[in-house]
């Protein structure tokens, strides 16, 4: 065979503009960023100043690790990731996998004091300059898949006798967490769905309600300005102007209503109060919507927290017996649990955009959900790279890490504990 370099001649007349990009570098860099071994300018990271992103962010969600009496807790400080036996050129030649060594470092705490050990998590792939890993001898490559983007997501339909329909979907990371799906009806009643199988539904202030906000008044404020009218400046109001406010309760005189909670104020309204002696009254405007929360809390049947609590349960879990403490668990499992509900940093990105969030606390999910998005009525696919396939298989590390027990700490040593589950 030949070993002169065979010269390559372009008979194109078209010069190039600018070089043709590297379009595996999102992919490498991808996986950099996983493994957190190197940063942009190839200088080593300290094990113990990683980001809280990719494989550290996958420990950190697992540990600490308690037993049932809170005697025994295993935490997790860091890891550390060997260097490679073998270069990657030598396992294509020698038909190896190329990987290095991953060791983490945990501390156990028990009544008997507190010990810090090294253990070996086993071998973990490392990615080729070209982007792909070897295995057993033969180049394999992660495919970059299509996935439903985290976030939010409007849509609107026309309905068969020519209303437009608005609804709104927040979704989480694949597998971390239930989708939550807000729609109007034709009556402008707005319906909640939970996760992708639209179980029974149940309405909007209803849901409210089981997350805390359990009167009327709470409901309002999340949508509606309420502010103390002045019986003298309502009676200079137009009729249109007078007719977006509604009082937040009933106006009393003698046990006689003069004005119904959540029923527009008129001119008539006014003068009756005003012949009361009342000076101020509290109202919500409603003009931005015309209404529809105040529809929705005129059908809703529940009064507080639990017994919406209840048509919640109810509604997800047909057939068990209802209990508050089982029904507050529930709505935490499915919004504010860390382990079980993730929009991710790219779900967040888009909810904070679509909705102008600069900051997110553990109520953003209800907020977000709720009182925001339904002021804003997209659809939106993403591509997934290698780390953040690699990112959401984390159940494989959690159905090998979890089961651990106190027993298992007294019998065992520290690594032999650790060890037993991988």
């Amino acid at each position: 065979m030949s070993t002169k370099k065979i010269k390559r001649i372009n008979f194109g007349k078209i010069e190039e503009v600018i070089p043709p990009p590297n379009l595996i570098e999102i992919q490498v860099d991808s996986y950099q960023e996983f493994l957190q071994i190197k940063n942009q300018e190839g200088e080593d990271i300290d094990p113990k100043n990683r980001r809280r992103i990719g494989l550290q962010a996958v420990f950190e969600e697992i540990f600490p690790v308690k037993s049932y009496d809170e005697k025994c807790e295993l935490d997790f400080l860091f890891y550390e990731i060997g260097k490679p036996k073998v270069s990657w050129l030598e396992c294509l030649r020698e038909g190896l996998t190329f990987g290095a060594s991953l060791h983490a470092m945990f501390r156990l705490k028990d009544e008997q004091g507190v010990k810090e050990e090294k253990v070996f998590m086993g071998d973990i792939p490392l990615m080729t300059p070209q982007g792909t890993f070897i295995v057993n001898g033969a180049e394999r490559v992660i495919v970059s898949q299509l996935h439903r983007s985290p976030g939010l997501e409007f849509k609107a339909k026309q309905h068969d006798n020519g209303k437009m329909l608005h609804a709104f979907r927040i979704i989480p990371i694949p597998n971390r967490g239930s989708w939550y799906e807000a729609q109007f009806d034709t009556n402008d009643m707005l319906w909640i769905h939970l996760d992708k199988k639209r179980r029974r539904k149940f309405l909007a202030t209803t849901f409210f309600r089981a997350l805390g906000y359990g009167s009327d008044a709470e409901i309002l404020k999340l949508f509606y300005e309420v502010e103390e009218l002045p019986i003298k400046k309502a009676a200079k109001l137009d009729e249109a102007a007078i007719q977006n406010r509604v009082p937040t309760e009933d106006v009393m005189d003698s046990g006689r209503k003069v004005a119904h909670a959540f029923e527009p104020l008129s001119k008539e309204k006014v003068k009756k109060i005003a012949a009361m002696g009342e000076r101020k009254i509290q109202v919500a405007d409603i003009s931005f919507d015309g209404g529809i929360i105040i529809k929705c809390l005129k059908k809703d049947s529940t009064t507080n927290q639990e017994e919406a609590l209840k048509e919640v349960y109810r509604c997800l879990r047909q057939g068990d017996p209802f209990t508050a403490a089982n029904a507050r668990a529930m709505i935490r499992r499915l919004f504010f649990d860390l382990e079980r509900y993730d929009l991710g940093s790219v779900g967040r990105y888009k909810i904070s955009q679509k909705l102008g969030l600069t900051h997110w606390t553990e109520k953003s999910v209800e907020t977000l959900g709720i009182s925001d998005s339904i002021k804003k009525c997209l659809k939106k696919e993403n591509v997934k790279t290698v780390g953040d396939l690699v990112r959401w298989q984390r159940k494989d590390f959690e159905d090998r890490l979890l089961p651990m027990s106190e027993e298992s700490v007294e019998e065992l040593g520290l690594s032999a504990f650790v060890a037993s589950f991988l």
